[in-house]
């Protein structure tokens, strides 16, 4: 039988972090570790700073008391933009049975000045319209790397599938909870083509996604050697692209967002490129 990943609690003194990303002021992660262990993970370095062994995707911590710390902690707090998930899914699998990101945007809504948004690779967030409809300003986006099922159950192997994002966008679309589209990161070699790159802003714009955000993957050396690894034994026939790409990263780069902007035209969807 397979093994879930090792759980436990975490005692947490504060919540709202100040944040580094343009346009958001505070991130906020109800976890520690992220069990969908998506091969191109950026966050694995999180497991260093807490001094933990575990390979990354194998471990969760949860933090017991963030909804309690939350609620004393915002009256402290100058209003801006909260986003929650940014080194962590705070709807990964765990979310289902403890609901400590919910009871974390419970903590929102009746708090002005604030605009809370939320990034995620799970249908979960679904389950909780009723809270995020009553925030006064509330914004979700979906994080896709392709919509091809078996690239990204590869890829993402304990994330939803693509199709269950994408209905769960809708759903939200539907009941007037703001979405947007999150294509990243572009796999490099196996997820670049301007066909594949449309695929998805299509998908989006179907789904209701005011608009889409599309970043490049992080070559950290972790993260390249994970993902050649896989492309080596899973699509040996794009190993020489996916080299090419990170000895020449800037050239690549330009290249990409040529192939964004030629994707952007065909569907007709509001495109921003971070990278």
């Amino acid at each position: 039988m397979p093994v879930g990943p090792r759980v436990f609690p975490i005692q947490c003194k504060t919540l709202m972090t100040k944040s580094k990303i343009p346009s958001i002021d505070y991130t906020i992660n109800p976890y520690l570790g992220c069990e969908h262990a998506c091969r191109y993970c950026y966050a694995t370095f999180m497991a260093r700073f807490s001094d933990i062994k575990d390979p990354w995707g194998s471990f969760v911590g949860f933090k017991e008391n963030a909804p309690e710390v939350l609620r004393k902690e915002i009256p402290r707090r100058a209003p801006g933009v909260v986003s929650f998930g940014s080194v962590c899914d705070a709807y990964q699998p765990l979310e289902e049975r403890l609901e400590i990101t919910r009871s974390c945007l419970e903590a929102f809504t009746d708090e002005d000045g604030f605009e809370v948004g939320v990034v995620t690779k799970s249908d979960l967030v679904a389950r909780d319209i009723d809270v995020l409809s009553k925030l006064p300003c509330a914004r979700v986006g979906f994080s896709f790397t392709t919509l091809d099922r078996e690239l990204a159950g590869a890829v993402e192997p304990h994330a939803p599938s693509p199709s269950r994002r994408l209905a769960a966008m809708r759903e939200l679309s539907m009941e007037g909870v703001t979405v947007w589209g999150f294509l990243a990161p572009v796999l490099p070699a196996i997820g670049d083509s301007e066909e594949s790159i449309a695929e998805v802003f299509m998908a989006m714009e179907q789904a209701g996604a005011s608009q889409v955000l599309v970043d490049a993957m992080n070559p950290y050396p972790k993260v390249r050697a994970s993902m050649r690894s896989f492309i080596a034994r899973s699509h040996p026939g794009r190993l020489q692209a996916y080299e090419a790409a990170l000895r020449d990263h800037g050239g690549y780069l330009f290249g990409l967002s040529e192939q964004v902007a030629a994707a952007a035209r065909s569907v007709g969807i509001e495109v921003e490129v971070l990278f």
